[in-house]
């Protein structure tokens, strides 16, 4: 049986998405494809717009036959952790293939980039250091030490570098593929843009235009996401933690800043300096960002901040084998049969299994914290919340 994997947010779910599963399905000709997705926090250090399990929802409707959670600990790192924490996941549900999607579907000059950065010879790191030094982002940096071209910092090539990086380092069973990024760019906030991105459905309902946000879904997501919102669903984006992640940097300070995953070279003194006279999060990342430090990366350290995510936590995960697959949704019962032969982990579907890390259920219970209106607004949904099918 082959067995297609996706890594994935869903952030929320949209036509291009859709898709990337029918094109995996075909490029592969898997029996079934399984998305991993971030919980209740995504990568770029921001809430998910929607709770997980309207999303997993989604991806079952836009074509995808199950998805499994990313645990918290990856879903939150940068794209090196955020891709190899992904990988992990599928491996141990028994995927033999992984699609990606990608600026560029030339598989062999992401293979080339992937070899040059896996080697970092001392050439390659003189050479990110003086970049770093400059003041690049760390994205920019290493393009220009490895002598890349342009689409190696595009945001779809840095994941699919990260992708073929963690197969070769660990899963080297699994066959890597490619699909060509079609619409919008990641970053497009034009919502009438052909195949418009996540970024501009998000700002499409930020400025209150639903219809126009839901009509870049397909209609069968589109009716989920209409049912859960006349539910009392909310859409969440980043300011709705300000005054708690506020309150936590200035009560906790400079020490536990430090702690924090990414924070170096005194870092964690710019960013409680900053707290003391920031009214929001987006006024605390203007004023810390550098070229240096990205935006990206002042928002998951502040995430981690807010979630009580350490350095050490961190490398903790990285440094182990996955304990478990959770499955949030399976197309039907005969998939999870499936999964259940293919996967080398036990499968649960609660937080009350032992193997459920007490940190994500917890980052559940603060996004709830955003909600008025039941079911999401419960904290132990993780715990109650029954298997889709």
């Amino acid at each position: 049986m082959r067995i297609c994997g996706i890594v994935a947010e869903y952030n929320p779910f949209h036509q291009g998405h859709a898709y990337h599963i029918e094109q995996s399905r075909r490029l592969t000709g898997a029996d079934i494809v399984v998305c991993v997705m971030s919980g209740s926090f995504v990568q770029r250090g921001e809430p998910a717009i929607f709770d997980k399990w309207t999303r997993a929802a989604c991806a079952i409707a836009g074509g995808a036959d199950a998805v499994i959670e990313l645990p918290l600990l990856s879903a939150i790192q940068s794209a090196e952790g955020f891709a190899s924490g992904g990988v992990r996941q599928l491996a141990a549900a028994g995927i033999t293939d992984l699609c990606f999607g990608c600026e560029t579907d030339d598989m062999k000059l992401l293979s080339d980039i992937a070899d040059t950065v896996a080697d970092e010879d001392e050439d390659f790191k003189r050479q990110l250091s003086e970049r770093l030094a400059e003041g690049h982002s760390f994205a920019r940096a290493r393009a220009g030490a490895a002598g890349m071209p342009d689409i190696a910092s595009m945001p779809g090539a840095i994941l699919g570098v990260e992708y073929l990086k963690a197969i070769r380092r660990g899963f080297p069973h699994i066959v890597p593929h490619v699909v060509l990024r079609q619409g919008a760019g990641y970053h497009s906030d034009d919502i009438s843009a052909y195949l418009p991105s996540a970024t501009a459905i998000r700002k499409a309902l930020a400025e209150g235009q639903t219809e126009q946000a839901l009509a870049a879904m397909p209609e069968r997501c589109a009716d989920i996401v209409r049912r859960a919102l006349s539910e009392g669903l909310t859409p969440v984006f980043p300011h709705a933690f300000d005054a708690v992640l506020l309150h936590t940097l200035r009560l906790r300070g400079p020490s536990y800043i430090a702690s924090l995953p990414d924070v170096s070279e005194g870092l964690e003194n710019r960013i409680f300096s900053a707290a003391q006279n920031c009214r929001t999060r987006e006024a605390l990342i203007q004023c810390v960002k550098t070229k240096r430090y990205a935006y990206a990366r002042i928002s998951r350290i502040l995430l981690c901040a807010l979630l009580g995510v350490t350095r050490d936590m961190v490398v903790a995960h990285n440094a182990a084998p996955a304990s478990h697959v959770r499955v949030l949704a399976v197309r039907d019962a005969s998939v999870m049969s499936a999964l259940a032969k293919a996967a080398s982990v036990p499968l649960i579907t609660s937080a009350a299994s032992p193997l459920y890390p007490a940190l994500d259920a917890a980052a559940t219970g603060v996004w709830a914290l955003s909600q008025t209106a039941p079911p999401y607004d419960k904290a132990d949904r993780d715990f109650t919340q029954r298997l889709l099918i």
